[in-house]
């Protein structure tokens, strides 16, 4: 019985590397500087064109082929790491300069909602329980360890399967263009 070679990847260390750090980094400004986070109120969009990006200049860069499954585990990595340092990130601008990431977006969909409201009466509640969710968001926390370790998780987790997802659109993006030539 002929033993089983596993196909490594044609990416090297370094070129694994830039891809994550590449796609963390997205993921941080995405999620920490002001108004580029309206980017991820729609679907999370900031954290899919993170993965998008690194997969993409990753690939253009070091000139290889990825597979769907080697973008997409590159994309989660990615998503993980940047998931994580971005609680950290925000755990440091929450606790040193008191800013709340996100806050002037929801500001800006509330104003939106709010304007869309007038004169539409059945949309009053809703409305009401964006306001209320404002509030909340800009009322003072206090974060234990724990707290943090577990938004660091979450966040890992949640952002790793839609960065991942948008390595993979980069693969296929990229295969779609070298096929028209």
């Amino acid at each position: 019985m002929a033993a089983e070679n596993p196909v490594q990847s044609l990416l090297p260390v370094e070129g694994k590397l830039y891809a994550v750090l590449l796609g963390a980094v997205i993921i941080i400004l995405t999620t920490t500087v002001p108004y580029l986070t309206l980017l991820n109120v729609f679907l999370f969009v900031g954290i899919f064109l993170a993965g998008v990006i690194s997969l993409h200049q990753t690939i253009m860069r070091f000139q290889v082929q990825l597979t769907f499954r080697e973008a997409f585990a590159f994309g989660c990595m990615a998503g993980f790491a940047g998931g994580v340092v971005s609680e950290v990130v925000t755990f440091l601008l929450m606790e040193f300069l008191h800013y709340r990431p996100g806050t002037e977006s929801l500001a800006l969909v509330i104003d939106w909602a709010l304007e869309m409201a007038k004169g539409r009466p059945e949309l009053q509640e809703q409305v009401q329980t964006l306001v209320a969710a404002e509030k909340l968001a800009l009322a003072p926390v206090s974060l234990s360890f724990t707290d943090i370790l577990m938004n660091m998780a979450f966040s890992g987790f949640f952002y790793a399967p839609i960065a991942g997802l948008g390595g993979a659109y980069a693969v296929r993006r990229l295969k779609r263009q070298a096929a028209r030539g």
